[in-house]
């Protein structure tokens, strides 16, 4: 069986499906109330003027602006802008780094002095733009390599390509910065499925990277959010106990002997936490996560929702 990456209406990069091969969408189970912490809507919503179809979301250290995958077309991914000011979320901008190519799965550094994104943007100037290959496909201009962007005193400066150490191929997504500046993120293997690596940053270069502890061959693992001192680690997979071609978000934690046994959110906290691209708050109290269920709990095969929850009490129960 093999983990495929489909695309919103072909084309929509951002999001997975943490499936088995032959499946082509995450299930439409219903959601039930479980009584426990419940997830609510976070775009389209609290964000005014976004479409249906976000992920993603990165949020700065101080909270004041969060930045996030967004298509306006069901064709383009651009990362756009919103900022908090007087008490409310701004309408969001086009990011002055993103602009033209897929550019998706902004991760901020803890310091907050860099962002690393994905992007299918050549390598090299007027070079071709990336093709993606993974589930026995071939994506054209839909691949991906990490790049980073520092923000200065002036603003966003000129994104840089990380090293071949992590862009190893065309199909290099979802970043994660860890605060010694180690980056998770994922890539596909010769099966087709995408599991997390983990790079670590020593003495200025990044080493090769790993695969962590919990990632598995028969299933995929992908989009890591990983706490800054690595304490804990979300990440989505169609292992069990998730239901059939549907992606459920896992936490593990560390522990003296590694990382511990995942997870599943779903049953942890409520039937409403499931989908990809987790991402966390800054006070690391809260998820974010997409998948295709509106407010009302209907599957929307053409959009992607991007939810929010209460993970502390789960943090809690672990010591954190």
């Amino acid at each position: 069986m093999k983990k495929i990456r489909t695309f919103l209406c072909a084309t929509f990069i951002v999001f997975l499906n943490i499936i088995n091969a032959h499946a082509t969408g995450l299930s439409t189970y219903n959601i039930t109330d479980t009584g426990k912490t419940d997830a609510t809507l976070f775009t389209p919503g609290v964000i005014p003027g976004v479409t249906n179809r976000t992920a993603a979301p990165a949020f700065s250290p101080d909270g004041k602006s969060v930045y996030f995958g967004q298509s306006a077309d069901k064709k383009d991914i651009t990362i756009m802008a919103s900022y908090f000011k007087n008490g409310k979320w701004s309408e969001p901008v086009v990011a002055p780094f993103s602009g033209n190519f897929h550019n998706l799965e902004p991760a901020f550094s803890p310091n907050g002095k860099y962002l690393v994104f994905a992007s299918s943007r050549p390598k090299i100037a007027g070079g071709p733009t990336l093709e993606g290959n993974w589930g026995g496909q071939t994506y054209p201009g839909r691949g991906g390599n990490l790049w980073k962007v520092e923000l200065t005193k002036k603003g966003w400066g000129v994104p840089e390509l990380l090293p071949k150490t992590i862009n190893q191929n065309s199909s290099i997504f979802s970043p994660a910065v860890t605060a010694d500046g180690s980056v998770y993120f994922m890539l596909p293997d010769t099966s087709g499925r995408f599991h997390i690596r983990r790079s670590q940053f020593k003495n200025g270069k990044f080493e090769t990277p790993v695969r962590p502890s919990f990632s598995v061959d028969k299933y995929g693992d992908v989009d890591p959010a990983v706490a800054p001192d690595e304490s804990f680690l979300i990440f989505s997979s169609g292992r069990p106990p998730a239901l059939p071609h549907t992606a459920d978000l896992f936490i593990v934690f560390r522990t003296a002997a590694g990382w511990s046994e995942p997870l599943d959110l779903r049953h942890a906290i409520s039937d409403k936490v499931f989908g990809v691209e987790a991402r966390l708050s800054p006070d690391l109290k809260t998820l974010y996560f997409s998948n295709q269920h509106n407010a009302a709990g209907i599957t929307v095969d053409t959009d992607q929702y991007t939810w929010q929850v209460d993970i502390s009490k789960v943090l809690k129960e672990h010591g954190l």
